[in-house]
């Protein structure tokens, strides 16, 4: 999470209390996946509260430290854009839906694909920017030097993560899944226009707040 590394334990530590009160409270076992997402972003935020620490002691060549930042970088980049529409699949009963999501299962796979190896992969290390988190990366994607073409498929990569982690959230027949989908998309929005810079670490940031509207949906 950005602003401080007891920011982000405080929060992973609440996050894991609510995951376990929604999987103690889920009596439809193939609810349960979905239920237990929270715990996921209680280990992604653990992680960051990690880099936080390491960040701060100037200790950014240590295995702990590279550990936790790729550790982080996994999950933003390469687990939810699977995790999110699988776990939504799963329990879905109407067909067209099912469908729907089984579309944005296969994006996912893909973009999750293509961050790996664009950004996980080629991460620069990460920088204190204003009391958030930056994870940098030379040219990205992939090196390309024109920034018209760069610019293009960086939007195309945002916008298929989008639909995988986002879209997936409206399409779902389960009740109230759509209001995570709001405070998520709200994260998005805040995240883009006032932390630009250091967005995936704010985003993911609301997205594990608003993991909590997960309880009420189970």
């Amino acid at each position: 999470m950005c602003f401080s590394a007891q920011a982000s334990f405080i929060t992973a530590s609440a996050l894991s209390i609510v995951s376990l009160l929604s999987i103690k409270k889920t009596h439809n076992k193939k609810l349960i996946p979905l239920a237990a997402s929270p715990l996921f972003f209680v280990v992604q935020q653990a992680c960051e509260g990690i880099v936080w620490l390491t960040l701060n002691a100037g200790d950014t060549t240590s295995t702990l430290h590279n550990f936790a930042m790729y550790s982080f970088l996994f999950f933003a980049g390469t687990w939810w854009p699977i995790c999110i529409p699988i776990i939504l699949y799963i329990p879905e009963k109407i067909h067209t839906r099912k469908k729907l999501l089984s579309y944005t299962f296969i994006i996912g796979i893909i973009t999750a694909i293509i961050l790996f190896f664009a950004w996980t992969l080629q991460i620069t290390g990460v920088e204190n920017v204003n009391h958030n988190l930056n994870y940098p990366v030379v040219n990205y994607p992939f090196g390309i030097t024109n920034q018209n073409i760069a610019c293009v498929f960086s939007w195309i990569i945002s916008l298929s993560y989008c639909v995988a982690t986002v879209t997936p959230l409206f399409i779902s027949s389960i009740r109230y899944t759509w209001a995570l989908g709001v405070a998520v998309s709200l994260g998005l929005i805040v995240s883009y226009i006032f932390y630009a810079m250091t967005f995936p670490s704010v985003w993911c940031f609301f997205a594990a707040v608003s993991s909590i509207i997960i309880y009420f949906i189970v």
